[in-house]
């Protein structure tokens, strides 16, 4: 992490520290399962696609989802929980 990603971290567990512990848990839970099961979905998706046949709607769906991915990856939430 660089130092603005660091102070944006910093400020996140900050943040999650006032939180009351049952809001705090169920952020990080759904967190934590979105991050468990969103690359998968992606990956299924293209797999499925080479099943189904060449660049069709679920490749285009494993795209959408594999950005999802890709942004969850940048987001400083999981340096908070």
């Amino acid at each position: 992490m660089n130092k603005p990603q660091n102070n944006k971290a910093a400020a996140l567990r900050t943040a999650m520290q006032t939180l009351d512990p049952a809001t705090y848990q169920e952020i990080r839970d759904a967190f934590h399962a979105i991050g468990d099961h969103l690359k998968p979905l992606a990956d299924a998706l293209e797999n499925a696609d080479a099943d189904v046949g060449p660049e069709g709607p679920l490749l285009e769906e494993h795209y959408l989802f594999i950005q999802m991915y890709d942004l969850l990856r940048k987001s400083n939430l999981g340096a908070a929980v």
